[in-house]
């Protein structure tokens, strides 16, 4: 997460999960960080019908939204180029975090895939990362959405793909590259907790 605080005050959060037992844990979540415009419903034609009557700032949806999925409502956001809320930030909560979970809802189009349950901590960091790191949107053929590159350590060529993609320089090393026992002697330290 970036340094700072993110003001939900002003922004309408619409929570979609058919679970009323999970639309109140977030609520209450959201309330506790100042959010106080929190809108909620339990279906994929609840949020299309909220989008179309309001402007939405921050979706909060689940993989399992009903009557199809969260993936399908990512899309319908997305692809729609008439949708002035095609590029709203979409939260995909899900209890499969499985890396090819998270790979279909990254190339749905979602902004972040948050894990279920989770800690008031993951969604507050979630939200904060969404509202500091404004990733552009890519249109093309195939997908709408933000880039799917969170962090570009040098391109194949030397040359990005895109008009925007600025060139890259990697420096010289200015110290010896860590052993491997130094590796694992600093992760084994992290995870006694004595970082």
């Amino acid at each position: 997460m970036k340094n700072g605080t993110v003001n939900l005050r002003d922004l309408t959060i619409l929570i979609a999960d058919a679970g009323s037992y999970t639309r109140r844990i977030v609520y209450g979540m959201l309330r506790g960080f100042g959010a106080n415009r929190i809108l909620e419903v339990g279906d994929a034609g609840g949020v299309l019908a909220a989008l179309t009557h309001q402007k939405i700032d921050i979706l909060i949806c689940d993989a399992k939204l009903p009557p199809h999925d969260g993936l399908a409502v990512t899309y319908a956001i997305r692809r729609n180029s008439d949708n002035e809320n095609r590029t709203l930030p979409i939260l995909f909560m899900t209890s499969d975090a499985q890396q090819g979970t998270v790979k279909k809802a990254r190339d749905a189009g979602v902004s972040m895939v948050v894990a279920k349950p989770m800690s008031p901590t993951t969604l507050y960091d979630r939200l904060a990362w969404v509202a500091f790191d404004r990733r552009q949107f890519i249109d093309c053929p195939t997908y709408f959405g933000p880039d799917r590159r969170f962090k570009i350590e040098g391109y194949p060529t030397g040359v990005g793909r895109r008009a925007s993609d600025k060139s890259i320089e990697i420096g010289e090393k200015t110290e010896p590259n860590l052993d491997q026992d130094d590796i694992d002697s600093l992760f084994m330290a992290a995870r006694a907790g004595q970082e």
